[in-house]
């Protein structure tokens, strides 16, 4: 069936915007088995994860499949970003409101709650209804603050947490309905994968107003708004050092100086409440370090991500010569949105790009543009040889034909480890 056909016939424009309608066509199976595997469960879902990555939309897709498998559900949902619902402003409320709806319920009961951070006291709310009787409860969350320290001491033990990621490569492929090559590429680079830059044409200017738009949110409303920034000129500035630097170690005192250099005086203490902001507000990747000789985390110098390489671009503007920054982050992103945890590697004085772990597997992983020169390739090979252990290692680079061994170190394309290579370590 054509999409026209498909979004013509089953949906109602009156109810659904473009934005949920690229969602139903594209389903982004990754996360239905996870959902499926605990559904029904003595566990509050938590999808946590930055603004307009397609948390809500997951969730009202979740509610359709469930609404299919159990018909005499009663449903329960509660989006805090309309108006409707602006009389639930505490866990009271919400607590209340789930009592009157599933007093009289004989069949399965599902509460979920979008955007849940918006509720004062929420976590009493749903640890209650989660005790007093079998509601499957799910919940979003754009701010991680919120999904930790109250978690930890309401919800020991009783909530799963599944982080939704911007798109990866190919999912930006399925959704643009593009194929996979040099020019898809060149585009998933540019514009980043959040979902809803497929509802608009592919021209840079609409689309980077768009992922603008998404930046100012997230700034004004989960950092500005809730930790009642005053300089806001100075928050701004952070950030745009932080992404300016993106794969490059940072501290707090090296950005302070820099500031200063600018005329723009701050503390210590300053920076690093600003970044924990944009960390839990998950515009931000923090990476540690990791000493792997001394197998310990170093605490210093840690290295930051942009949550999507699209609105890095649309707040710094997008820039040719950062293409080993952006080859970085993509694959960095790719590596968390398939589960691994990752680090940057230290062995002595040689860094090693990340360190990616997952069910007792490990792999290293070196980074760069291409690999032509010879210097080039003697530098990246040294720090993967360096490591005194029998984990695999990586060199990835844009170089489309090249030895695939290197004395114990592999090699591939970029895209191609993509397109599904991070799945089969």
């Amino acid at each position: 069936m054509r999409y026209r056909e498909f979004h013509l016939r089953y949906f109602d424009y009156t109810r659904i915007n473009l934005h949920d309608i690229i969602f139903f066509v594209h389903n982004r199976n990754r996360y239905r088995p996870v959902l499926g595997q605990f559904a029904f469960k003595p566990l509050i879902k938590i999808l946590t994860g930055m603004r307009r990555v397609g948390k809500s939309t997951l969730l009202r897709l979740w509610a359709t499949e469930l609404k299919k498998a159990y018909p005499g559900m009663t449903l329960l949902e509660v989006d805090k970003e309309k108006m409707e619902w602006d009389s639930i402003r505490t866990g009271v409320d919400l607590h209340r409101e789930a009592k009157q709806r599933f007093s009289k319920a004989k069949g399965k009961k599902v509460l979920m709650v979008d955007e849940v951070q918006e509720i004062q006291g929420w976590e009493r709310a749903v640890a209650s209804l989660l005790k007093e009787g079998e509601v499957d409860v799910y919940l979003t969350g754009s701010n991680a603050k919120v999904f930790s320290g109250e978690l930890a001491t309401a919800l020991t033990g009783r909530y799963i947490e599944i982080p939704v990621h911007p798109l990866t490569y190919p999912e930006f492929l399925e959704f643009s309905g593009e194929k996979e090559g040099e020019e898809a590429f060149a585009r998933f680079l540019r514009h980043g994968g959040m979902p809803g830059i497929h509802a608009l044409s592919r021209e840079d200017v609409a689309v980077f107003d768009y992922l603008s738009a998404i930046g100012n949110t997230v700034v004004l409303k989960d950092v500005v708004s809730r930790h009642a920034i005053r300089n806001v000129r100075l928050l701004e500035n952070v950030l745009r050092y932080v992404l300016d630097t993106s794969g490059s170690p940072v501290s707090s005192k090296r950005i302070s100086d820099y500031l200063r250099s600018q005329q723009i005086k701050t503390s210590v203490d300053t920076i690093l409440e600003y970044l924990q902001y944009f960390e839990d507000a998950r515009v931000l990747h923090r990476v540690r370090r990791h000493d792997l000789r001394g197998r310990k985390i170093l605490e210093t110098h840690e290295k930051y991500y942009a949550a999507d390489a699209g609105i890095r671009n649309a707040i710094l503007g997008f820039r040719d010569q950062d293409i080993g920054i952006q080859l970085e982050a993509v694959v960095y992103l790719h590596l968390k949105a398939n589960g691994y945890s990752v680090e940057v590697g230290r062995w002595g004085e040689n860094e090693i790009d990340f360190v990616a772990s997952r069910e007792g597997r490990r792999i290293y992983i070196q980074v760069a543009y291409l690999l032509g020169e010879k210097s080039t390739l003697e530098r990246e090979l040294r720090s993967l040889r360096a490591i005194g252990d029998e984990y695999p290692r990586m060199l990835l680079s844009l170089d489309t034909h090249f030895r695939e061994d290197h004395e114990g170190v592999g090699w591939q394309n970029v895209r191609k480890f993509l397109m599904g290579a991070a799945r089969s370590f």
